[in-house]
């Protein structure tokens, strides 16, 4: 039986990635389920270029955020005699550790990449002149995307119709939580162009990480 094959792009390297309290059980077992063999993850190598820069940007600001409003709450509800200060300093105290793990793994990245790409799963694929041609093709209709989602989608569309002529896969899964890429619109309604270029490359996509 021929292992699927299941198309991924930033959001879910970021998602496998993130601080371990942040990460995706879905995109996790997804993970897992490529290194059993039952299927195989292919992703565009810019994907996790681009999961780098994001990574750092999203959670050190987020972790950051999160925990001063939880200390100004801690703060006050000391200063109001709602919170005893035993209660109030083990508060800080978790504070401070969950800055320091998530500051810990996000100065890993570089090492987490290295170490996603050793996954016997993971089929990485960096663009080539074909997908740059189909990405200028696609750029010049009335798909109105930006350039790096324009990337995405040629090297997914070119890619897929490549393992087709060479392994005759009658179908393949595209996990895609950007809704810019998305064949659908918020209604549900289909966009025809990316329909369109989806079935003619005989692609499903799917907006979470759940595989049949």
């Amino acid at each position: 039986m021929t292992a699927k094959v299941v198309f991924v792009e930033t959001n879910w390297v970021v998602d496998v990635l993130a601080p371990a309290h942040l990460q995706s059980p879905q995109a996790l077992e997804l993970l897992a389920r490529a290194n059993s063999g039952e299927l195989r993850i292919f992703v565009p190598h810019i994907s996790l270029i681009e999961a780098q820069e994001t990574i750092p940007r999203r959670f050190a600001s987020r972790s950051r955020s999160s925990s001063n409003e939880l200390r100004k709450f801690v703060r006050w509800a000391r200063d109001e005699k709602r919170l005893s200060n035993q209660d109030a300093n083990s508060a800080f105290r978790v504070f401070d550790q969950f800055e320091n793990l998530v500051i810990s793994e996000l100065n890993q990245i570089p090492n987490r990449l290295d170490n996603l790409r050793q996954h016997s799963g993971l089929c990485l694929f960096s663009l080539s002149e074909a997908m740059l041609e189909r990405q200028v093709r696609i750029g010049a209709t009335t798909l109105n995307s930006k350039p790096y989602d324009l990337a995405i989608l040629a090297a997914i569309l070119v890619k897929a119709e490549e393992i087709y002529q060479e392994q005759k896969i009658e179908q393949f899964i595209f996990c895609e939580l950007d809704s810019d890429l998305q064949p659908w619109n918020r209604d549900g309604q289909p966009k025809h162009l990316l329909s369109t270029l989806y079935q003619k490359a005989r692609i499903q996509v799917r907006p979470n990480f759940d595989i049949d």
